[in-house]
Parts: structure tokens; sequence; C-alpha cells
């Protein structure tokens, strides 16, 4: 049985096996030992649908510092995704959107295990449904 998790305006299924944790300020799904996690916030824009020149702001910083995106379309959302490696953590982003909600995804790993889950990781995010927009 799939276990889905989310908030009122985004769903995605979880990958067998890992579990979940809830914030305030995000969800963060587990791996099975703990040593990956993809975390996921989103925002609600009040007029209007949310835009590509709304989510390359939002992406300025890591851009800006000459991270190369590549577009990404997962289930009801599309949007980009930025790759890079930061003290000894590999970090794949991605920038989504769908009508008012943005969608900030992060997945984050040691650097020496990038690629292992990206398989699983892809899989969930394809999942991916937008609620109540």
């Amino acid at each position: 049985m799939t276990r889905t998790a989310g908030s009122e305006h985004w769903s995605i299924d979880v990958p067998e096996g890992w579990s979940v944790r809830e914030d305030e300020d995000c969800l963060s799904i587990l791996s099975p030992v703990h040593e990956d996690a993809l975390q996921l916030s989103s925002h609600r824009k009040k007029a209007g649908a949310v835009s590509d020149a709304d989510l390359l702001e939002f992406a300025a910083d890591h851009l800006d510092a000459g991270a190369p995106r590549r577009g990404a379309g997962l289930g009801d959302f599309v949007g980009f995704e930025i790759a890079y490696e930061v003290d000894e953590f590999a970090r794949r982003e991605w920038y989504l959107r769908s009508g008012q909600t943005l969608l900030f995804a992060t997945y984050t790993c040691a650097a020496a295990r990038a690629g292992v889950r990206d398989e699983e990781v892809e899989l969930a995010l394809i999942t991916l449904k937008v609620r109540g927009d």
C-alpha cells in the first residue's frame, strides 16, 4: 500500500520503507537508514499563478553562483532542477510550480553516495499532485 504525504495544496507518494517527519516549515521524507532526506516545502502566491520568473527569482543565489539548471516536469508540477555539491554533501533541488503553488524540493545525501537513491527519489517526485488549486 502506498503512503501519501503532503499539505493541503499538494501530495506525494512516500517510497516504500522511507519515513515521514512533518515540521512547521517542511515535510521530510527520510531513507530507511536516515542517511538521505528528501525535503519539500511550499509557498502560495496570493494573486495569480506562480511563473517561471518567480522560480528563477527564488533560485537566484544558486543560479548566480553558476549552478546549471535543467527543465523538470514532475507529476502536476513543472519547473527546473539544479544539482551541486557543498562540503561533503550532494544536493539536488527542484523549483516547481502549479497554479498558485510554488514547491521547493531538496534531496541531500553524502557526496560519496550521490546517485545511489536517485531513482527512488525521482519515482516519488513524479507522483506529485496538486490539491485544491
